[in-house]
């Protein structure tokens, strides 16, 4: 397999894009310090569809996918254009390798792809194609939608994966409640963050099919597998012999990681 560059970030909540934290303000600086793509694939773990699903819009419009945040993020607007011949052009070579794919010109882009994007590429003057998870949330068919990304994906192109190293909101809510304002890391969090870089530097496909037994603490920092399932399509779309770059590590309300990972980076 051929050396993807890819991309895994973390995209906490919809107010990443106005909080001061160090994980936007590392966002913002990240085209500087990368060449720019002819075009953006983009997994988010908010899109999720029965099968895997091609997004061929010609024009991008934010979706405000939340409620009860600063009125400000409501206001916000973030419209890149699409590349719908490549988007169709990726489809057909999915659909080749025996992925089932189905094609959409939706144009709602969920927070999980507009609120990064907004931050990497303030201007939305790179195209946009998205693809989504399949809702039986499987590992290995994740997985392997990675490889098949590998295969097919454009040197020029850079492949963007949105979830987040951990994401317990339970446990996230509990903490905003907290009057202190001041919080402590989890152990289990970063015990997990630790487990997951470990891995990702020294274990293969097996270990990712089965990473709820495999990472300590898996369960807990992920109670359901749709914010680290792009984590392994990255990983899988990046190759054998993929280079593994810890971009950025923080840590919000003491659970959330904020990390980003390049794949075989810059």
């Amino acid at each position: 397999m051929r050396k993807l560059r890819s991309l895994f970030i973390s995209h906490g909540a919809p107010t990443l894009v106005i909080d001061d934290i160090p994980a936007r303000h590392f966002l913002a600086q990240l085209s500087q310090t990368m060449p720019r793509p002819r075009a953006i694939v983009l997994i988010s773990a908010h899109n999720i569809a029965r099968q895997t699903v091609v997004g061929t819009a010609a024009n991008w419009q934010e979706w405000h996918d939340f409620g009860g945040f600063p009125a400000e993020l409501y206001q916000m607007q973030y419209r890149p254009k699409g590349d719908p011949a490549l988007a169709l052009q990726i489809a057909q070579g999915l659909a080749d390798l025996g992925e089932t794919v189905a094609v959409s010109d939706d144009s709602a882009i969920d927070h999980g792809a507009w609120v990064p994007l907004k931050l990497i590429y303030p201007n939305a003057d790179v195209p946009l194609i998205t693809i989504s998870l399949s809702q039986h949330m499987d590992n290995a068919a994740h997985w392997l939608l990675g490889e098949r990304l590998n295969q097919i994906l454009p040197n020029d192109v850079l492949l963007i994966t949105s979830g987040s190293i951990t994401h317990n909101l339970r446990d996230a809510f509990c903490r905003m409640q907290s009057a202190s304002g001041e919080y402590t890391v989890e152990q289990y969090a970063s015990e997990f963050i630790a487990d997951s870089y470990a891995a990702l530097n020294t274990q293969g496909k097996d270990f990712w099919l089965n990473w709820q037994n495999g990472l300590r603490h898996a369960r807990r920092a992920h109670p359901t597998s749709e914010h680290f399932l792009p984590l392994l399509i990255a990983r899988a779309a990046a190759g054998d012999a993929a280079s593994i770059t810890p971009l950025h590590q923080s840590i919000e309300l003491g659970v959330l990681g904020m990390d980003v990972i390049g794949f075989n980076w810059p």
